[in-house]
């Protein structure tokens, strides 16, 4: 398993969907251009996070995505494995078998379920929505310092 960028601009996208406070769809464009991620691929991820029912869109001159589930549900562990899958740092891990001999699995296969237990408790507590208020938080924080700070 490799955390892909299409994880990361997910994760931020969404992030920015939830900071918007408008009772209306947001599009892809908007978002896109707040976050600084290409277009055309954020097009392409919300495809994916739309299919798992993750948002939902809404076609039209008041088109754009929203949310199909509470942010509070959506953990950056789901956004993670919709994108890029089970978390699996080696072969091995999450019960795999040996890919190197016929036997057992090996001693080195518990560090590599260790560290997929922590990627996944890691992942899976940060949701959506406590990204969203934390990032609310530094914004009004960034925007009352002073100028040249």
């Amino acid at each position: 398993m490799r955390l892909t960028q299409k994880s990361k601009y997910a994760v931020r996208a969404l992030m920015e969907l939830a900071l918007d406070e408008r009772d209306c769809p947001l599009g892809v464009a908007e978002i896109a251009r707040r976050q600084r991620i290409p277009e055309r691929f954020l097009e392409q991820i919300f495809g994916e996070l739309r299919r798992a029912n993750v948002i939902e869109s809404r076609r039209g001159a008041h088109g754009g995505y929203r949310f199909a589930m509470p942010t509070e549900e959506i953990s950056v562990l789901d956004v993670v494995e919709i994108l890029d899958g089970e978390i699996r740092p080696a072969r091995c891990s999450a019960g795999g078998v040996c890919y190197i001999s016929d036997a057992p699995l090996c001693a080195t296969s518990k560090v590599w379920d260790e560290a997929r237990e922590a990627l996944e408790n890691v992942f899976g507590r940060y949701s959506i929505a406590a990204l969203a208020a934390t990032e609310r938080e530094e914004r009004v924080a960034h925007e009352a310092a002073p100028a040249g700070r």
